[in-house]
């Protein structure tokens, strides 16, 4: 129990931790060798080294977490022979001897009693083939198991004892999700719980490796190795198990810290960087709609100020007072009525109904007439056609007598 709290509160810490310290150092590196300064923490790009670094920092605690649980794990009955599980009776006894000659009491003392006595006993059990199979696959207890003697029992108790497991930490998950907030990271631990429960399913319901077939179903079917037999070639099913249940707290854990990291935009809570992004955009956006304001205000100061009679410097513009206070008051009135004006005149345009009709009519007629006036104008302008005399008309009627 100690040790699982001590993981705990070690996986709620120590990345966090670790990664500022490394980060710390690798900006370091980075300013030495591209002398360009680390990036600010408020900025996009220091989230994203900072991702990357508890990424790694998670990734290394939990291989070094692998490596410590499966060192943990005791030795079995052929780890303390130096045999490989699938050796057969004959290399068990000449193991066995060769174990009580270098480990026997009378050599070793008092203190090497215990280990004998277990080393023994695990041996004068495992001449049985019913038994060494249900040693593989739970361990140690089935040497106590004395109202078992066939397969099927030892299977049904070893499950039995088993399930426990299961059933502790799928209500454990159960309650997690409940009692939290909504997380797509709960699917995935679900994911991985099932993973779990089929690989030492399959583990416990494998045919035994021992080359001395226990009974007719293992004469029948074959045994293939997992990556755990290629890893611990020397380990036994129960301790795969054992091995197994710790990858999949380390997992759970590591999944419940890098995710909300890495993948912030899955998460419906923004992790705690990202907050520290937000806030400091939203003080830099502020910075810049204060400086927008005071530029905005010079300008319309100086628009005001271009209709008084006393001119003014522009660079003089900052310290003078509003002006509201310097404006007369037939200036401030033709501004007022300007601005009315300008008011109700959009207030027209963009309502619909019988007073934009009305407005739309009245312009229209107003450019009407100001055309009508633009083309007298014009004709007014241009030069009258020479009159007609009488010569003119003698002249072509003679012209046509003639024809």
């Amino acid at each position: 129990m100690s040790a699982a709290l001590f993981r705990i509160i070690g996986w709620s810490y120590l990345p966090d931790f670790a990664t500022k310290q490394a980060l710390r150092v690798i900006h370091r590196i980075y300013s030495s060798i591209f002398h360009r300064p680390p990036p600010d923490p408020r900025t996009p790009t220091y989230a994203l080294h900072y991702r990357l670094t508890f990424a790694t920092v998670v990734l290394c605690y939990l291989i070094y977490n692998f490596l410590d649980a499966s060192g943990r794990i005791t030795s079995n009955f052929y780890e303390l022979l130096g045999v490989y599980p699938n050796s057969n009776d004959a290399t068990l006894k000449t193991a066995f001897r060769g174990f009580a000659r270098k480990y026997h009491p009378d050599r070793v003392g008092p203190s090497g009693e215990a280990l004998f006595i277990e080393v023994r006993d695990a041996f004068e059990a495992l001449k049985n083939p019913v038994v060494r199979f249900a040693y593989d696959r739970f361990g140690p207890d089935v040497l106590q198991w004395k109202e078992c003697t066939t397969m099927r029992e030892y299977l049904r108790r070893g499950l039995l004892s088993s399930s426990l497991y299961h059933i502790m930490t799928g209500a454990g998950l159960i309650l997690f999700s409940a009692i939290g907030k909504p997380s797509p990271i709960a699917a995935w631990r679900y994911l991985l719980f099932l993973c779990l429960f089929a690989s030492e399913l399959y583990l416990l319901l494998a045919p035994s490796p021992s080359t001395s077939p226990p009974s007719t179903f293992v004469d029948a079917a074959t045994s293939h190795a997992t990556i755990l037999d290629v890893v611990f070639p020397k380990r036994i099913v129960y301790q795969h198990i054992l091995l197994l249940h710790q990858v999949f707290f380390f997992l759970s854990v590591a999944l419940s810290r890098v995710a909300p990291v890495l993948f912030p935009s899955l998460m419906q809570g923004d992790p705690i960087m990202d907050q520290q992004i937000v806030r400091a955009m939203a003080e830099r956006l502020g910075a810049l709609a204060k400086n927008t304001e005071r530029e905005l205000s010079i300008m319309l100061d100086t628009e005001l100020l271009a209709i008084h009679e006393t001119p003014m410097v522009t660079s003089e513009l900052s310290t003078l007072p509003r002006p509201r206070e310097i404006l007369k008051s037939d200036i401030m009135h033709t501004l007022t009525m300007e601005m009315e004006d300008v008011v109700v005149e959009n207030k027209l345009k963009s309502e619909v109904g019988p007073v934009k009709t009305a407005w739309n009519f009245a312009v229209d007629k107003e450019m009407k007439r100001v055309q009508g006036r633009r083309l007298q104008e014009i004709a007014d302008q241009l030069p009258s056609p020479p009159p007609e005399t009488g010569q003119g008309k003698i002249h072509i009627r003679a012209r046509s007598l003639s024809l």
